[in-house]
Formats: C-alpha cells, structure tokens, sequence
C-alpha cells in the first residue's frame, strides 16, 4: 500500500515517510469533508455507506504494510463505483478551478530557490527562522493541494499573514540593520507570498461557500508587500 499511495500522491521514488503520512490524513479529511457536504444537501446516509467508508478504511496509515490486492476488490466494486460517481454528479457545481502545473511548478521552484538563497545567507537567527516558517508553511499546504484544493492554501496564508503582523515591530528593528542579502531575502519571501495569494483567488471553492470572497490576494498583500518595497527603495 505505501508504493500505491506514492504513485497515487506522485511522491518520487525517495519521498519522506512524513509525507506520505501528510497525504494521507489530508485525503482522510477530504473525505470526511466531502460526506459532510453530500449530508448538507440532503443526501441520505446509506448512500454513502460503502465507498467512502471503505476508501477512509485503505488511507488509513495503519494499513501501509498491508498489500494492494487485499483492498483492491472491496474499493473496485460496482457499489463504490456508483457511490463515487453519484457523489461526484451532486457536488459537480462546487468545483473550483485547477491550479495550472505550471502555476504550481513555478511556486515550488521559488520555495526551493528561497531555501537555497537562506541556506548560506548573512542573516540573522531571528529572520533565518522567520522565513524558513513562511516557506514551510506554504510548501506544506501545496504539498497537499492536489487531495484538498485551495482550503489549506488559505489557511496557510492567513498564518503567514498573522505572523507578519503579530512579528511587525520585531520584523522592522532587525530589517533595519540587516545587510542587504538579507532584506533582499525578506523581499524574495514576500513575493512569494504574494504570488501565492494572486494564485489562490483563482481557485474558487472557498469562494462558493462564501469563505474567500474578499480576495486573500489584496489583505495579505497590504501585510507583506511593504518588506519588498523597503528592499525596493519604496520606504
């Protein structure tokens, strides 16, 4: 079951432990959340009784020493089979848009570059801290993009957004004698963090359930864009 889970997650073929773990409580959640919006629309319990309730059993991390075939047959049955499509044809009108692979690439590649640049960087133990969170933080939710969609992007950038203001006076004092590989470091990280954001209000199932419609993208920017604008020579 764990090579299974890796091919399904598109884990390589060195992929850490704690991610496949992170996949699967992820796919366990979407589970759960999917249930709960088919019982929000009326759908009646013992339509639900065996394909999700097999699926959540196969994720569970307990079962990865187990093999595929001792699963297979239960979750390829025609019940399920009907079960997911049914589930699929209630909830086609809360789909939200697909983050392009591109979109995607160009955002891991930025986190990796960050964490490189931070690697050897003349910074100090405070901000070398403050950055690495930020880039853990947005790693880990597109990490699980793929099985949960833009929830966990949200959350993630609400956290960043927190961090930066609950750390405002903390942030300016050492911006303000950082040397300028440094505060081109915070630069790079609110960028990114922007650019994330901007890619977040393109993927609208919050917004139908009404939970992002004010645009992250605009309150998260207000928070961060003024560390690449000193960077800049804007302050």
């Amino acid at each position: 079951m764990a090579k299974v889970w890796a091919q399904v997650f598109k884990l390589d073929e060195n992929h850490h432990e704690n991610d496949l773990y992170v996949c699967l409580l992820a796919l366990r959640s979407q589970i759960d959340f999917a249930r709960a919006r088919l019982t929000a629309r009326g759908v009646p319990e013992q339509l639900l009784r065996y394909g999700f309730q097999r699926l959540n059993q196969t994720a569970s991390p307990a079962q990865l020493p187990s093999g595929w075939n001792s699963h297979r047959a239960k979750l390829v049955a025609p019940e399920c089979g009907a079960e997911f499509a049914w589930a699929a044809w209630t909830l086609r009108d809360e789909d939200e848009e697909e983050m392009p692979a591109e979109e995607m690439q160009a955002l891991n590649a930025e986190l990796a570059e960050l964490e490189g640049g931070l690697a050897g960087a003349e910074i100090s133990p405070y901000l070398r801290d403050f950055v690495a969170h930020q880039i853990d933080a947005i790693r880990a939710a597109l990490r699980v993009y793929p099985i949960r969609g833009a929830k966990p992007l949200q959350d993630a950038l609400k956290q960043v957004a927190g961090s930066y203001t609950v750390e405002k006076g903390r942030l300016e004092q050492e911006q303000a004698i950082a040397p300028a590989e440094a505060k081109g470091l915070l630069a790079k990280t609110a960028g990114v963090v922007e650019k994330t954001a901007k890619v977040c209000d393109n993927l609208d199932k919050i917004k139908k359930f009404g939970e992002g419609a004010w645009g992250i993208a605009q309150s998260v920017g207000a928070v961060v864009l003024p560390y690449a604008a000193k960077q800049l020579g804007g302050g």
